[in-house]
């Protein structure tokens, strides 16, 4: 069994960063107020978002049956409880809207992807390395930067919220796709929260 030991205790994390760690927490089904004060929730909803889910198809930027059931278990963070066999029903796209709320979508949640949605979708793909346009028109480079979601960043812990290294150098790796160029070590520090933020920051300004 896995055990996590704590690599950076909260009272380390600045507000500021503790607010980014909450945002992209919000793609591993954190729902909890962006306050700035990690805790076990939001720290369970990093460990489930660089876990991955389940994926484990290809990064091709064509979503089949692999990818839809990896979604349906990112669904089952927004409330969605039907069975995960890659058929998108109504009840599937509620729970991944609910969960899109983190990213911008501010729709109904009425279970009817269309152009809001997908444009969340794009939101959430930029921490899989999307840095296309938020056009809520979803093609091979949307799909591949959720399909990286899905297929996590590396994290092989428990999801216990407790961070730990693990987590630490999942979310280091995360954090190269916002320009992170340090060591995947498990000890973070200003560049691994700027690369994070970085994410975010692209997120909101492209």
């Amino acid at each position: 069994m896995t055990t996590e030991s704590a690599a950076a205790p909260s009272a380390a994390i600045t507000p500021a960063d503790g607010i980014t760690l909450q945002r992209i927490a919000r793609g591993g089904g954190y729902q909890g107020p962006n306050d700035g004060v990690p805790g076990v929730n939001t720290w369970k909803g990093l460990q489930q978002l660089v876990t991955g889910y389940g994926y484990t198809g290809a990064i091709d930027g064509l979503p089949g049956p692999i990818t839809w059931k990896a979604v349906q278990r990112l669904a089952s963070k927004g409330g969605y409880t039907g069975p995960i066999d890659g058929v998108m029903t109504v009840a599937s796209w509620k729970g991944v809207q609910q969960i899109l709320t983190g990213f911008g979508y501010a729709g109904a949640i009425d279970g009817i992807p269309g152009p809001l949605t997908n444009s969340a979708l794009q939101v959430l793909a930029r921490i899989g390395g999307y840095f296309g346009p938020y056009d809520g028109v979803l093609g091979p480079k949307s799909w591949k930067g959720v399909q990286t979601v899905v297929a996590g960043a590396g994290y092989t812990g428990p999801i216990d919220g407790v961070p730990g290294p693990n987590t630490w150098r999942a979310l280091q790796r995360i954090a190269q796709r916002g320009g992170y160029a340090g060591p995947v070590d498990g000890v973070p520090g200003p560049n691994t929260y700027a690369g994070l933020a970085e994410l975010l920051v692209r997120s909101e300004h492209d």
